[in-house]
């Protein structure tokens, strides 16, 4: 399915997402319409034997990122400012990366779309446009609502 299919198709289905998954080289990418895979455990859950970062963004400008490596959840929440990780001095996460797509000493400065190029960085391969216009693989998945209540939700 089409990204704009998968999004006729979520409004009249709010307890399942649709993620369409898709592949570049050894690297797997997910594009939905909804949060699931913004859901802390879910995260852990995709990046085991890997790695895994996740972008979902707020009509409302509340942007989120996660990142996971080996199902250990390394930077989690929404960012202002330079994103650091979880834990003080995580090796898995390099402040590097953040240089120069904003100003890393401005704890208000909000990310919006730099945290695409963030994510590039980071993955070591650029979001392509046809992610979201060609035909993917397209699985169902449980809304992120689900997940309410749960230990889905921790974050170290």
């Amino acid at each position: 399915m089409t990204v704009g299919q998968v999004v006729e198709f979520s409004e009249g289905n709010r307890g399942t997402g649709l993620v369409g998954v898709g592949g570049l080289g050894d690297l797997v990418f997910i594009v939905e319409d909804g949060c699931t895979t913004a859901v802390p455990g879910v995260l852990r859950d995709l990046s085991k034997g890997g790695r895994a970062f996740s972008v979902s963004v707020d009509v409302d400008g509340g942007d989120t990122m996660g990142y996971a490596v080996d199902g250990d959840l390394v930077v989690f929440g929404e960012h202002w400012g330079p994103v650091r990780p979880l834990r003080d001095n995580d090796p898995r996460w390099d402040p590097e990366w953040c240089r120069a797509l904003i100003d890393v000493a401005d704890e208000s400065e909000i990310w919006g779309v730099k945290i695409f190029a963030l994510m590039e960085r980071v993955m070591g391969s650029a979001v392509q446009p046809q992610w979201f216009t060609d035909p993917l693989r397209t699985v169902g998945v449980p809304a992120a609502s689900g997940y309410a209540g749960t230990s889905a939700w921790d974050v170290p």
